[in-house]
């Protein structure tokens, strides 16, 4: 007979991610056996209602590294040795403690002990997978910043790559937010039947439309300014249309120090905000006409989620998830990365044709309610059960 398994899941997480919000849709479906965290217990607890008692705090060993981080900056030696490391200290604390478990869901790269752990125990293993495969986002962005002139000064390092995809190859099954993270994995070498895909959710109450009247075609884009991001592909679409059209573009996030010398040749054709608070983007979100993300290389940039929420088209690449939350020609479009020239077009088409950027508001509107932290819930749930 076989033995009937226990669907009762640990969530493991150093810090925090969304780790909170996949603990709370488990308790809400009465699947969380607890949560394992080293993120500071009165900040865990900010955005969700988890039961403490099932919340096991481990000591705060990722704190040195967030406050050294802000006296110096993320490429300090210390910093990156201290961020590359304590993941690995995290996972064999968290270990130690799965001795009741019989699922774990697992942080890519933090986890590779507590696999161990769990499959030694006759139990299920899941990891989350937030981003690409690592060895696949190395190759993308040397031969990008090759390309731009530019050195590639922090790759993933080789140990953290080779744990990654060893905590792949020994996991039952992958949790992905996008169809690009699972290319990324099949690609070097991870079957596709263990890669699960689940798309992430928005908060709809703090991203609504306000339906405002827009006077102005804006193009926005949020996010990290530099080379991951594909900004440059935007700033040579933009150029494309500057003598044509008038098109303003905003774009918010810090910009990464090698990017400043495509950022300063193309400063004139955006208005740049280094930081916005999370809570008053919706603000530019409902001034601006359509929503630009041209990454080279995402999970899922939950930016164009809550940009969908609020009424916006989007125009974003399959690296940055698009092809998980939209139909192309719909909601918005889907063009190909490193492609100035297609996303130039679709901007075109955009400015040009208000009765299909109304349209592609409503249904981004519409679309955007399939893409709830409820409905990422149900999925992972449904998934869950079927175990």
């Amino acid at each position: 007979m076989n033995k009937q398994v226990n669907k009762k899941v640990t969530v493991t997480c150093g810090t925090k991610f969304h780790s909170d919000y996949t603990a709370f849709q488990l308790q809400k479906h009465h699947l969380l056996e607890r949560v394992i965290t080293s993120h500071p217990s009165k900040k865990y607890l900010n955005r969700v209602a988890i039961q403490k008692s099932r919340i096991k705090f481990l000591a705060p060993i990722f704190v040195p590294a967030y406050f050294l981080s802000r006296i110096f900056s993320g490429s300090n030696f210390l910093v990156k040795w201290l961020d590359n490391h304590m993941p690995l200290l995290f996972d064999k604390l968290a270990a130690k403690n799965l001795k009741k478990s019989s699922i774990i869901l697992a942080w890519a790269w933090s986890a590779l002990e507590s696999i161990k752990t769990i499959k030694k125990n006759g139990g299920i293993a899941l990891v989350e997978e937030c981003g690409s495969c690592n060895k696949y986002q190395n190759k993308l962005l040397e031969e990008e910043y090759r390309n731009l002139g530019l050195s590639f000064k922090n790759p993933t390092p080789d140990f953290i790559v080779k744990r990654q995809l060893a905590e792949a190859e020994i996991a039952d099954y992958l949790l992905c937010p996008s169809a690009h993270v699972i290319r990324s994995f099949v690609k070097n070498g991870i079957d596709e039947s263990k890669c699960i895909l689940i798309p992430y959710g928005v908060n709809k109450g703090l991203f609504t439309p306000q339906y405002l009247n827009k006077d102005e075609f804006i193009v926005i884009c949020v996010g990290t300014v530099g080379v991951r991001k594909g900004q440059f592909y935007l700033f040579e679409a933009l150029q494309l249309l500057e003598k044509q059209y008038k098109i303003k573009c905003i774009l918010v996030g810090k910009v990464e120090d090698q990017f400043l010398p495509y950022y300063n040749q193309y400063k004139h054709l955006f208005t740049h905000y280094d930081y916005i608070p999370h809570q008053e983007l919706i603000n530019y979100y409902n001034k601006a006409s359509v929503f630009v993300l041209p990454s080279l290389d995402e999970g899922l940039a939950l930016v164009q989620l809550e940009a969908m929420a609020c009424g916006l088209p989007i125009i974003s690449t399959p690296n940055a998830g698009a092809d998980a939350i939209i139909e192309d020609g719909k909601e918005g479009f889907i063009v190909p990365i490193k492609n100035a020239q297609a996303m130039a077009s679709k901007i075109e088409n955009l400015y040009l044709d208000k009765p299909l950027l109304n349209a592609m508001a409503e249904n981004a509107i519409v679309r955007s309610a399939l893409f709830t932290w409820d409905q990422y819930g149900e999925k992972l749930a449904h998934f869950v059960n079927s175990l």
